[in-house]
């Protein structure tokens, strides 16, 4: 190995953390950001490359400069870690930390300094290491890549979900709008009360003042946005995937691409609709659309921070690292918020007839809200319950000035759908490493979604006192649209974050309390 290369090793760990992620997470990421983000890495690493050059000069071995810049992007990559490990018991002193990690530093680079022959040996070491761990990850990119595109060619539930929905292509008149906002992890007023001890009620009566339907019990059919939002955009279920994929894997393309291609969009567009996308600030699965006609943009131009915080590639790397001090507070993720739902409620100015919908993901953590819709400073993530019920104050604040807007500036009463994909986690129901091991109140918890409906000229008649998620799309094709659809089960199935498609059928028995087993079965029949 030449003595340049074998100075290699700063730049390499530099991307290490950013294609690790991205291998590790396939399709959970958008191509851009990793380039972003390795680039980022990189710049800094050069920038520390640089200082250190100036610093050391002549004045220590060749190989001295690069191993002291190996060792800060070290301690960059690991700063938050470390600050983690040290606040257990309390505040602390950010100061104090750097003093010590500059302490610690200084008696390394002392030790090392006149071992010359230490430098040239870790230099070739950490070469080798560091390009086989980029290496690595550029394979697993790869392959992810591969088994992502195998996954969705060789799907038949895919091929099955492709086929158009039957129906007339005349719509009957009026040809209402069609508002579908998802509320993630918005728990039912039942979850709110039992586990929580909070009220709902005067949300969800305002909501009934308005014409709303609220159904006494919504509840989602599984228990990951991964799998309930493509469950509802088409009106069909997924328990198939164990068979497709296997209950040990978690890729999660297939479900990806049956939420981006799903059926109950290009039904409503061949019949004339506009097909309206609002994407998520940071969730890759709705980060874009291939099949609306217009996307919503809350923002022009490039900022580094708000990059930071519109991808989970980016908000894992700004969770290791100082470039978290860029972005005090959750400025850019409660502004995506509040510009995603009043760009909604002006979408009845436009002509129509649309299907707009919006994912946004709150109540779900982090807790960017106080109860005022005040933004709060960015700290450490918590399962505090109130945190949470002072963000289900405001997301209630901001859903009824929405939908009170979408009425007042609607010349044909529209169709509202306000939908929680599935409720809290706090008992850590997917959180098990075997499903069978839920006990059924984490389950009841999990799967118990807030549902509201605004359904002119009878509509609620279809949806009755209890709703599951994969209905509520379908309901709306039948009535409005006289949809040739037939009504999915109202089976529901729980899975485990590690596991998602290893699949446990529940019931409504279990889930009230019934732990015999004799409601709980293994797989997706």
């Amino acid at each position: 190995m030449t003595s340049r290369r074998r100075w290699l090793y700063p730049f390499l760990f530099s991307v290490v953390p950013v294609v690790h992620f991205a291998g590790a997470n396939p399709d959970q990421y958008r191509f851009g950001d990793l380039v972003l983000l390795a680039g980022l890495g990189l710049l800094i690493c050069a920038v520390v490359y640089g200082a250190v050059m100036l610093a050391v000069g002549r004045r220590g071995p060749p190989g001295l400069a690069p191993f002291i810049t190996a060792m800060a992007m070290g301690w960059w990559y690991s700063y938050n870690i470390l600050v983690g490990k040290l606040s257990t018991k309390g505040e602390l002193n950010h100061a104090a930390v750097i003093a010590g990690i500059v302490v610690v530093s200084a008696a390394v680079i002392f030790w090392v300094r006149r071992r010359e022959g230490f430098l040239e040996g870790a230099g070739r070491y950490l070469t080798l290491v560091g390009l086989l761990l980029v290496g690595w990850s550029g394979v697993q990119i790869v392959l992810g890549l591969a088994r992502g595109h195998w996954a969705i060619e060789r799907s038949e539930l895919a091929g099955e979900l492709a086929r158009p929905i039957e129906g007339p292509l005349a719509v009957p008149e009026p040809r209402r709008s069609i508002y579908l906002i998802v509320v993630d992890e918005y728990a039912n007023s039942q979850v709110l009360r039992e586990r929580f001890g909070y009220d709902n009620s005067p949300f969800e009566d305002s909501l009934r003042a308005l014409g709303f339907h609220v159904p006494k019990l919504v509840r989602s059919n599984y228990a990951h946005t991964l799998l309930s939002l493509p469950s509802l955009l088409n009106a069909a279920h997924l328990n198939g995937l164990e068979q497709e994929l296997g209950d040990d894997t978690k890729h999660p393309a297939l479900p990806n691409h049956l939420l981006d291609h799903n059926r109950v969009a290009r039904y409503l567009e061949r019949r004339g609709y506009r097909f309206v996308f609002f994407p998520s600030q940071w969730w890759y699965s709705t980060s874009e659309s291939s099949l609306a006609d217009a996307q919503f943009k809350a923002w022009r131009g490039f900022d580094l921070s708000r990059s930071l915080s519109g991808g989970e590639l980016g908000r894992a790397v700004r969770s290791t690292s100082p470039l978290r001090f860029l972005d005090g507070d959750h400025g850019w993720e409660a502004e995506h918020v509040r510009r995603t739902l009043r760009a909604m409620s002006a979408l009845p100015q436009s002509r129509g007839p649309l299907f707009a919908f919006a994912h946004v993901v709150k109540p779900h953590s982090p807790y960017v809200f106080d109860r005022d819709c005040n933004t709060l400073d960015r700290g450490p993530e918590t399962d505090n319950v109130g945190p949470y019920l002072a963000q289900i104050e405001c997301v209630n604040q901001l859903l009824l000035t929405t939908v009170r807007r979408i009425l007042e500036s609607s010349a044909v009463p529209p169709i509202i759908i306000l939908q929680g994909d599935h409720g809290t986690k706090l008992m850590h129901a997917t959180g098990y490493n075997d499903v069978s091991k839920v006990p059924p109140q984490a389950a009841r918890e999990r799967v118990g979604a807030f549902g509201a409906y605004y359904l002119p000229d009878g509509g609620a008649r279809v949806f009755g006192d209890t709703v599951t998620v994969v209905n509520v799309l379908g309901n709306v094709l039948r009535y409005y649209f006289r949809a040739h659809l037939p009504r999915a089960g109202d089976e529901q199935y729980i899975s485990t974050a590690d596991f998602p498609y290893a699949f446990r059928r529940v019931d409504a028995r279990w889930l009230a309390g019934d732990d015999s087993g004799k409601h709980a079965t293994r797989g997706g029949s």
